[in-house]
């Protein structure tokens, strides 16, 4: 009888920690077993500032995705976002001794390409393979077998600040924790919510979290750009409160409840104020006006990160965006009249087993995560945390 394939995602995101027990089934599908998220105070902008109630909640989403799923797994795959996070290319070219590829080939060619300068306080966080080519013609998928005198790759470096990872790799230690690898964030969102069609058509995927927004763009299959954005839906809610003169907690209720883009329309809501013996009007154009300027000086940093890819009619596959920001009102319509592309929410999809409980973009992360542990080619459980090459070559030749 074949043994079973748990695997555990932990997506620790500025706003809340999540947490997915699965399994991997044939043609390497995921089932989705256990699932929980946590509310997180100690993270900002994606990076650990208050260890013990950070390892607190990634316990706790933890411990309640393995009750759900009766298991006990403990070896996980963590996510990793922030401005920290740097992308460098890299590239190579080496010659076919025997006339055709082999899969040593395709390995050493990897390598190479890998071998790029980063700065000296940065360490790897993940290699992205982005395409292989055979005598020029690029963008071949399985190369091995392929006759040609010379095998191209390109790759890209993900690599993070050393000491935001190790904050990172010491509060996951502290929740009981083994990691088994890092996935960079908006990477990790991509494959739980893009198809194949999507990468191929051409497409933009803005990952709405609570600190950060990750830029991700595919075209003709392979991956052009990854970016983050320092912006997400806190912002907001941080603005609302300041500028509405509420606490936090009240204004998160205001941009769920009754922020739109766009128009509010006219009219007000009351709400307590802090010592709770007095209400206070809110109104909705005030409402609008504090969210419509954090919305623009958003939007601004998003193109900023567009403009590095070169567009002759745009994505031909449109805008998808996912995270918790991508269900503030009137996202959707307002990105799509303001570019002109169609504009979509991306949610989960082509998961198996407690799929309605993980279908929403909240998740869309933590099922990426769990999907790069999955299959026959996937990352095994090592005993420590390391940044090497070797590491991530089975998940990048797949």
């Amino acid at each position: 009888m074949a043994k079973r394939q748990l695997v555990l995602a932990v997506d620790v995101g500025t706003t809340k920690v999540s947490a997915l027990v699965g399994e991997g089934r044939q043609d390497n599908e995921l089932a989705v077993m256990g699932i929980a998220a946590t509310p997180v105070v100690g993270m900002r902008r994606g990076l650990v500032f208050e260890a013990e109630r950070v390892a607190l909640a990634i316990r706790d989403a933890v411990n309640r995705a393995n009750s759900m799923a009766s298991t006990e797994v403990s070896v996980a795959a963590i996510s990793v976002g922030g401005e920290h996070l740097k992308i460098t290319p890299g590239q190579a070219r080496i010659a076919l001794r025997s006339g055709s590829v082999r899969a040593e080939d395709v390995r050493l060619v990897i390598q190479k390409a890998c071998q790029v300068k980063l700065p000296l306080d940065h360490e790897v966080v993940q290699i992205i393979r982005r395409g292989i080519g055979v005598d020029g013609f690029r963008g071949v998928m399985d190369p091995i077998g392929m006759v040609g005198h010379r095998l191209e790759a390109e790759v890209f470096v993900v690599s993070g600040l050393s000491t935001v990872l190790r904050n990172l790799r010491r509060v996951v230690a502290m929740a009981g924790l083994t990691p088994v690898s890092l996935v960079a964030g908006a990477r990790a969102a991509a494959e739980g919510v893009l198809g194949d069609d999507d990468r191929q058509l051409g497409v933009v995927l803005l990952d709405i979290g609570g600190g950060t927004t990750g830029v991700t763009i595919y075209r003709g299959g392979h991956l052009q750009h990854l970016g983050v954005v320092p912006i997400g839906g806190e912002a907001i809610t941080a603005d609302l409160a300041v500028g509405l003169g509420v606490v936090a907690a009240q204004a998160e209720r205001l941009k769920l409840e009754y922020a739109q883009i766009g128009s509010l329309g006219e009219g007000s809501v009351e709400v307590h104020t802090v010592n709770g013996q007095s209400v206070k009007r809110i109104e909705f154009a005030e409402m609008k006006e504090i969210l419509d300027a954090r919305i623009e000086e958003w939007a601004g940093f998003v193109e900023d990160q567009l403009r590095l890819v070169e567009w002759a009619k745009g994505p031909a596959a449109g805008v998808v965006i996912t995270g918790g920001g991508a269900l503030l009102k009137g996202m959707a319509p307002f990105l799509q009249t303001r570019w002109g592309w169609p504009v979509r929410i991306g949610n989960p999809k082509g998961l198996q087993g407690l799929s309605d409980l993980s279908r929403s973009p909240g998740y869309s992360t933590v099922v990426g995560v769990a999907r790069s542990l999955i299959g026959p080619q996937a990352e095994r459980p090592v005993p420590e945390w390391r940044s090497r090459l070797s590491l991530f070559m089975a998940r990048i030749l797949r």
